[in-house]
């Protein structure tokens, strides 16, 4: 009985994140979820009480935060891709500024994730450079700076790629290729020949 219960949860989950990154969540309504799953409005609710819940449930510690930081260039690429494809699945959280502060409880669990996420990442570049991948960053605020880059032209990508025509838009591949770029310029120079057999974009 626990099993189907959490299957039914974890379906809930699924159906919510489907309506709101295709109908939005703003428009999506908890009887949409229910319809869907054939469930009553009851049942939803005894699951998770409020629309706000489901935002909160889907957004879940990803599994890339469970990993050591990336000490070498294909590593740093995985850890690129699981960003990206983090943001991707929860889309519609992204696209709409005012959902990130829904609620106080909310907008805490995502002020400390993004955090989180953003250490991980800073971790992993001072590590490239600590194993001789990367040029040592010159001081923390450079790395710093660099880091908080990578993180801001994610916001960007993912509230410009899905809602813009598509000649207007920036492909998953394309944007891995600009990763590539903006890290070669930190790469040392002995390491060069190992960096162009991590290109992401082939």
């Amino acid at each position: 009985m626990i099993i189907m219960r959490e299957n039914l949860k974890e379906a809930i989950l699924r159906t919510a994140q489907t309506f709101f990154n295709e109908k939005g969540y703003q428009e999506t309504t908890m009887r949409d979820i229910a319809g869907a799953l054939n469930i009553s409005l009851g049942n939803l609710t005894y699951h998770y009480h409020k629309k706000e819940d489901l935002m909160i449930a889907l957004l879940r510690w990803p599994d890339f935060m469970n990993q050591a930081p990336a000490s070498n260039f294909e590593e740093f690429f995985a850890l690129i891709r699981a960003m990206i494809d983090s943001l991707i699945v929860n889309r519609f959280f992204y696209t709409v500024d005012e959902l990130g502060r829904a609620t106080p409880e909310f907008y805490r669990h995502n002020v400390n994730a993004v955090s989180q996420i953003e250490k991980h990442l800073e971790l992993s570049l001072q590590c490239l450079s600590d194993q001789g991948c990367l040029v040592p960053w010159r001081s923390e605020q450079e790395r710093h700076a660099f880091t908080r880059m990578i993180m801001d032209s994610h916001l960007i990508w993912i509230k410009n790629s899905f809602y813009r025509l598509e000649e207007d838009q920036i492909s998953y591949s394309d944007f891995l290729t600009i990763h590539w770029y903006l890290l070669e310029s930190h790469v040392q120079k002995e390491k060069h020949a190992e960096y162009m057999q991590c290109l992401p974009f082939e």
